[in-house]
């Protein structure tokens, strides 16, 4: 639980057993969004939603403050929570219109896997099983976004490989990446070719919010960058 700026914090969710550790979801969670309570910039999976609650209620939060939830893209951690959120808290729901929000199965050979993260095989295998079960509600209402608008002072940006609609927010100091930019372990790369719809567009996308004058970068998985 961190907070970057007066309005920005970061609600760290922690994803057991992935692919034999732990992976943890940066969801945003910016004061002031534009129906006027908390806007959250992602929502973690399905079965995280007690460990989003416990973040907010540590800072004096709760579900139903949240106004606002801005969807990066479909995958299951990112949207899993959207449509509870929106139902249980009468929030507002955005996603870019390209954005195809149910949650589907990945198609990716797990020998593949193997070699990419240098993991056994046994473990892809158990890993991808338990993700391509994760099912959630697909948002009823949804707010459709072109990029260029303006959501509570960070402007979209519509950066498309990972999946073809996949956006950022960036308000000239904090850019929050969602998949686009990975930080494990501090370092920012671009996502990983087999979990990307198109990766030379993902790379295109990479180094152009790479290029950015943000002082503060959230990517969704790893480490935040911070100037100090």
């Amino acid at each position: 639980m961190v907070r970057l700026t007066s309005r920005v914090r970061i609600a760290e969710l922690v994803e057991p057993d992935f692919f034999g550790g732990f992976l943890n979801q940066n969801v945003v969670v910016i004061e002031r969004g534009p129906n006027g309570g908390l806007m959250l910039v992602d929502t973690g999976l399905p079965v995280l939603f007690e460990q989003l609650e416990a973040r907010l209620r540590s800072w004096g939060f709760s579900i139903e403050d949240v106004s606002d939830v801005v969807i990066t893209h479909w995958h299951q951690d990112h949207a899993g929570n959207a449509e509870r959120i929106r139902r249980e808290a009468k929030a507002k729901v955005y996603a870019h219109e390209l954005e195809v929000l149910s949650a589907r199965k990945f198609n990716v050979p797990y020998e593949a896997i193997a070699e990419e993260l240098k993991v056994p095989l046994e473990v892809v295998k158990r890993t991808m099983d338990r993700i391509n079960k994760v099912t959630y509600e697909e948002p009823k209402e949804v707010i459709r976004l072109r990029g260029g608008e303006d959501l509570a002072g960070f402007k979209v940006i519509h950066v498309p490989g990972h999946t073809e609609g996949h956006i950022a927010l960036f308000d000239g100091e904090t850019l929050i990446a969602g998949d686009a930019i990975r930080g494990i372990r501090g370092v920012y790369t671009p996502p990983l070719r087999l979990f990307s719809q198109d990766h030379e567009r993902a790379i295109s996308s990479f180094n152009r919010l790479m290029s950015l004058p943000y002082k503060f970068l959230i990517p969704f998985h790893g480490e935040v960058k911070t100037p100090w």
